[in-house]
């Protein structure tokens, strides 16, 4: 016995198609109802009150305009074709007939027939166009993004839901409002620039601080565009907001954690850096003395002794300087510099690190750089990253020599870089997609903060953090910081 389910199934889907059907065009078959009766309505009271066929096709054409705003172009298309009928029959020779003796009447419907038809098709069009702009609009709503307008005077008038819930003004209290005003915003650079950037080039963006309605800072990722007229005219800026507040408070804290971890791998070279200078004080110290109590002193060589004396004690002041810039929490001191420079003050500190792993260093320095633009400190901090990562990546090897190779270069996009190449075991395929994930580590002690902190400093930089296997043995790592001339120009 067949089981009587999917019958009943299969009636029920094609009872919701037809309803589905009958939905669709349900605004078709109500428009072509109501506009056949209203049509047939105005063309009698027209002929009743004695009006002519050009007032009868006029109130024909701005009913089928207004009922295109509810039906469909077929419809419309319909409708105006019954118009047409309706004209004829009550105004065109001979009278109460669907045909047409005159050529001045043929003509007339005709021109109805195309007029309304063009109308039906220019409100289809406007129709379609707002569905578009509505979805356009709400796609707008829905984004977690700010997203806001503002004219060019600074005047807010457009402000999403991700505005509001971002700041916490509700549409109605931004509009109209100047933006800086009530954000209180920040902006790295002076607001006038910015503003002569987008105007220029048409496009921004950049890290800004706003204080939202509750008082709390916000951070936002900021891209700004430049809305311009049919004339070419700017009459806009459209500005997209997204929230980086809680990625820049973890990005601090691991910056901490890395700093932290920098210094308690650097301790014993500082120590052993320290210990010379001081050694060397002490000695050339006891050797002033000794010239001074000779029976007849040498105030030339107890001079020469305290020269010496002041020259190692401004190494060791030099060395502790250093390492209190990596440990203090200071903002980004961006200046003018020298990149080979940055290679050079890391090299004292790596050379404890060299010889308790075997580690010969090479450095491939090119004399002739641009200046590059960044934080020294900074740029310091990643370098002896990378350098620690690759001396401990080589402590495996023992069939070869670890040869430790820093290198400065120009690239091709006119920026620097610094490369820091090793002769360990290289990078493990299934490992380099994560390598710059935070506590990531393939170290047994490591904490996994180190490359993701250099990536986030060198990306602040404007630059990049490359890192690759070399074709025999090792990797490379390497990262570039734009500069502010050309390689040709004079150095400053």
């Amino acid at each position: 016995m067949d089981d009587p389910v999917p019958d009943a199934v299969r009636r029920a889907m094609r009872s919701s198609v037809i309803a589905k059907q009958f939905a669709q065009i349900r605004p078709t078959v109500l428009a072509l109802a109501v506009g056949g009766i209203a049509l047939a309505l105005s063309t009698w009271l027209s002929f009743q009150l004695g009006a002519r066929m050009t007032v009868a096709a006029s109130v024909c054409v701005t009913e089928i305009a207004l009922l295109a705003l509810i039906g469909s172009l077929a419809s419309s298309i319909l409708l105006s074709v019954i118009a047409v009928c309706c004209l004829d029959y009550f105004f065109a020779s001979p009278l109460f007939y669907l045909r047409v003796d005159l050529a001045r009447d043929f003509w007339a419907l005709t021109a109805f027939f195309v007029t309304s038809s063009t109308v039906s098709c220019l409100v289809h069009r406007a129709r379609q166009l707002e569905a578009i702009h509505r979805e356009q609009a709400m796609l707008l709503e829905l984004t977690h993004d700010s997203v806001t307008v503002r004219d060019i005077s600074d005047v807010i008038t457009y402000w999403n839901r991700g505005a509001e819930t971002l700041f916490g003004w509700k549409k109605d209290e931004a509009l109209g409002k100047m933006s800086r005003s009530l954000l209180r915003s920040r902006y790295p650079v002076a607001f006038d620039e910015i503003k002569r950037t987008v105007l220029e080039i048409g496009y921004w963006e950049g890290e800004v601080v706003h204080t939202a309605k509750n008082g709390s800072v916000l951070a936002a990722e900021s891209r700004c565009s430049v809305l311009r007229n049919k004339h070419g005219l700017p009459v806009a800026i459209l500005e997209t907001g997204t929230d980086i507040t809680e990625r820049k408070r973890k990005e601090e804290a691991l910056e901490s954690v890395a700093r932290a971890t920098t210094i308690g791998e650097l301790g014993a070279s500082v120590a052993h850096e320290l210990g010379q200078p001081l050694a060397a004080i002490s000695a050339h110290s006891a050797a002033g003395i000794m010239w001074l109590n000779r029976d007849s002193p040498n105030i030339d060589e107890a001079l020469s002794s305290l020269q010496l004396v002041a020259a190692e004690s401004r190494r060791a002041a030099e060395i502790i300087r250093r390492l209190r810039a990596l440990a203090k929490r200071t903002p980004p001191q961006v200046t003018r510099l020298a990149i080979n420079d940055v290679v050079k003050d890391v090299i004292p500190l790596l050379q404890r690190e060299l010889l308790n792993h075997q580690v010969t260093l090479k450095t491939k320095l090119d004399a002739d750089l641009p200046t590059a633009l960044g934080d020294q400190v900074q740029l310091a901090q990643v370098t002896i990253n990378l350098a620690m990562n690759a001396i401990q990546a080589m402590d495996a090897v023992t069939d070869r020599p670890r040869e430790l190779v820093i290198e400065s270069r120009c690239g091709d996009a006119g920026d620097v870089i610094i490369a820091v190449r090793d002769s360990g075991t290289g990078i493990e395929a299934e490992n380099a997609p994560r390598l710059f994930e935070p506590f990531f580590t393939t170290k047994p002690e490591g904490m996994g903060v180190g490359l993701s902190i250099c990536q986030a400093i060198i990306q602040s930089h404007g630059g990049e953090l490359r890192l690759r296997n070399n074709v025999e043995h090792g990797a490379t790592v390497e990262f570039s910081v734009p500069t502010i001339a050309p390689r040709d120009a004079t150095q400053q």
